[in-house]
């Protein structure tokens, strides 16, 4: 297989499709290929073909051949199938005038919109001091647990008309369930396109070209079409992941595939049970609750995180003023005072002075408000930590 072959992803749109009767056109032709589709949606079907320069990648006796190009394949399916269908550039309407398969699915008297909440876990590299901005930003309660190597995951329940977010730095894969399916999502830029995706709630059939079975190719031809390429990117991301049971889970569905995919990512079991609804997310083995509250609380509570992370440059210096406070609160009263001294000495001088000031008086009585202002924060900020150790201690 001396080619560079690259995956193409197409579609075919049509009232009646089969993907048994598809697959075994496709068979007959010795095309490589996968299909996909929703048990209740037979009006759409995906297809994973492999091209080289346009054409469609043919296997035959174990060797991959090129074939026809993608718009002459598209040409034929859709003649056969009376469908629209699209291969990477190529796209080609065959569909009777009168027949309109996508309106006919999406029919708005037929809708029935869920207003439960879906459940998402998100990984990424997202800060811990963040999360409890994110959760005052975004309006929604979220728990977190430390995966090692810089990586975080984020729980989150969310309504139906939310779409969610992407709050880390890329890149980041989000897992989503609702309405009884499985979706993991990578989105490493800002280009949709590039998302890569994998749901377990689609069926799936490949196409081993001439071959009877999938067993007989070998694994780099079966790599072109099959789900083992994403999910391997995917789980390539995740720190700890293990690749091949992430993949073995490909073959699997509802609840058994959560649980699989949880445990294939290094999540706590009990993210499985998040997902699937029967555990709350601050029942979650090993993690942090932080409530949808003010701005303000927010700022406060991601500001004692930042602090006391023990790689941050400020920890020792913040360890230090709250043994102080909090030892030493006579200490801290007595330097807020000489502060507040000169700060009002400073701003007293710069008032009376006669006009015009000069740049020096007026730095002066800057420097005097700033140290008057901050021996009362100083104070305030001592006297908040004193309560606090005494409300840890009384507990």
């Amino acid at each position: 297989m001396n080619q560079d072959w690259k995956r193409v992803e197409g579609m075919m749109i049509g009232r009646d499709l089969d993907p048994a009767q598809v697959a075994a056109q496709l068979h007959e032709e010795a095309v490589l290929a996968q299909l996909e589709w929703f048990p209740d949606s037979p009006q759409l079907l995906g297809i994973n073909l492999a091209v080289s320069e346009d054409r469609i990648a043919l296997v035959m006796d174990g060797e991959t051949t090129e074939g026809p190009t993608t718009h002459e394949l598209a040409e034929e399916l859709a003649e056969l199938f009376h469908a629209e269908v699209r291969i990477g550039s190529a796209n080609v309407d065959r569909l009777p005038e009168d027949v309109e398969p996508l309106a006919e699915l999406l029919d708005e008297e037929d809708l029935n919109l869920s207003e439960d909440v879906h459940r998402v876990i998100e990984i990424g590299r997202t800060p811990a001091s963040s999360v409890p901005l994110l959760a005052a930003l975004e309006g929604i309660d979220l728990a977190d647990i430390d995966l090692g190597d810089g990586h975080r995951a984020l729980f989150a329940e969310l309504k139906a008309d939310k779409a969610g977010w992407n709050f880390g730095e890329l890149p980041l894969v989000t897992l989503t369930w609702s309405d009884e399916n499985l979706q993991i999502f990578l989105v490493t830029d800002d280009h949709l396109e590039h998302i890569v995706t994998h749901n377990w709630g689609m069926s799936t059939l490949l196409v081993p070209g001439a071959h009877e079975h999938s067993a007989e190719l070998p694994d780099n031809i079966f790599k072109l079409v099959g789900d083992r390429t994403e999910l391997e990117t995917i789980a390539a991301q995740v720190p700890g992941a293990d690749i091949e049971a992430l993949v073995a889970s490909a073959q699997l569905n509802g609840e058994e595939a959560v649980k699989a995919v949880v445990a294939a990512l290094g999540l706590p079991a009990t993210s499985a049970d998040f997902l699937l609804g029967t555990l709350k997310a601050e029942q979650i083995e090993g993690a942090s609750v932080h409530l949808a509250k003010g701005i303000s609380n927010a700022i406060g509570r991601s500001v004692d995180i930042m602090l006391s992370e023990p790689d941050s440059p400020a920890q020792p210096l913040w360890s230090t003023y709250q043994s102080v406070a909090i030892e030493k609160p006579w200490l801290v009263r007595s330097l807020a005072s000489l502060e507040a001294v000169a700060g009002t000495a400073l701003l007293t001088c710069a008032v009376r002075t006669d006009a015009p000031r000069s740049r020096w008086v007026k730095a002066g009585g800057i420097l005097g408000a700033f140290l008057l202002i901050d021996s009362i924060a100083e104070i305030s900020l001592s006297s908040y930590l004193r309560k606090r150790h005494l409300r840890s201690e009384n507990k």
